[in-house]
């Protein structure tokens, strides 16, 4: 047993100095695999590395769905994203009990309608309407996590990512022929995770490795996955003050490390009350254009219920929500 924690110890390791190591190139693909999923974690500014325990931490870090005790967990939801666009996730968790916890998760991008032009110096716009354009973009994936002794729990995941981006005209080897080129993807893409309870309080580290991909290629252009390397950590504060049953007081930093970005910083936090109502907060730190989160969850009957804002500095907020459930 301590071996094979050991080696998934120094796997997420040697992952994480590849994301290091990567030049800084600002250009990933399938960007969509970027946009945060989940309304509890977004309304804490997605400082979620470690507090992620229901299905949604699939999209964190995946060995959060070792914690669950439920039978089976189920988290949909929707982000109302810019420029017209919207995300549906369905995650799920089933816990098969001393074999583990597995799950599944699941993004639908809807990029609506899309207009395609092409350059047409004989008209006096210079382009042409061509029509709209298919647009569209897939993620599915499969996850096991073990929480192996009570401080620690690995997990992983195997996605399926698609992505089609309509075609476009290109010159072939031939002078005078034109050949359609459909720009299209598909790959397997990996996640990696890890929770560790060091013994003080509640106080938890963990550490993820996000889109570990294969290169891919659209029609002569080669990129990668949108690769991130995340370490987090996190505690109930009012732990350090007492027993306060009916409170909690749960903060998060996480650190992330993106394949086309320089390190980003989420910080946030959230109050319950009876772990019926929940009030959250958070910032995003050096990201282009966002900053501010926030958001509100209440918890009955094995039924979450979450909506969270984002502030967005060039178009409108984002909203996000999206419900659980628990047996």
């Amino acid at each position: 047993m301590k071996k094979f924690i050991v080696f998934i110890s120094l796997l997420i390791f040697v992952l994480s100095l590849n994301a290091y190591a990567q030049d800084k190139v600002a250009q990933t693909g399938c960007g969509f695999l970027d946009v945060a999923e989940g309304a509890r974690a977004c309304g804490m500014g997605q400082a979620f590395t470690v507090l992620g325990q229901d299905a949604s931490a699939l999209f964190y870090n995946p060995s959060g769905i070792g914690e669950i005790e439920a039978n089976f967990d189920l988290s949909a939801g929707g982000t109302q994203w810019i420029a017209d666009i919207n995300y549906l996730y369905v995650a799920g968790v089933f816990n098969a009990g001393v074999w583990g916890n597995f799950g599944f998760s699941v993004i639908a991008p809807d990029y609506g309608e899309i207009f395609g032009t092409r350059v047409d110096s004989t008209v006096g716009a210079g382009f042409i309407n061509t029509g709209l354009v298919d647009v569209s973009a897939f993620c599915a994936g499969v996850a096991y996590a073990r929480e192996f002794t009570d401080k620690f729990t690995v997990g992983g995941q195997v996605k399926y990512v698609a992505q089609h981006l309509g075609s476009n005209l290109f010159q072939g080897a031939e002078a005078g022929v034109i050949d359609t080129v459909e720009n299209e993807i598909s790959t397997l893409s990996y996640d990696f995770g890890l929770l560790f309870y060091p013994g003080f309080k509640s106080f938890a580290f963990g550490m993820s490795v996000r889109n570990f991909s294969p290169r891919v290629t659209y029609e002569r252009i080669g990129f990668e996955l949108p690769l991130t390397f995340a370490l987090g950590v996190g505690m109930d504060i009012l732990d350090i003050f007492g027993e306060y049953p009916d409170y909690s007081f749960n903060i998060a930093a996480d650190m992330l490390h993106p394949r086309d970005w320089e390190e980003q910083y989420n910080v946030g936090a959230e109050l319950s009350y009876k772990n019926m109502i929940f009030l959250r907060a958070g910032y995003k730190f050096n990201y282009y254009a966002e900053g501010l989160n926030a958001g509100v969850g209440i918890s009955m009957a094995g039924v979450r219920i979450d909506y969270s804002y984002s502030e967005h500095d060039l178009y409108d907020m984002v909203n996000r929500a999206s419900v659980g459930f628990s047996f």
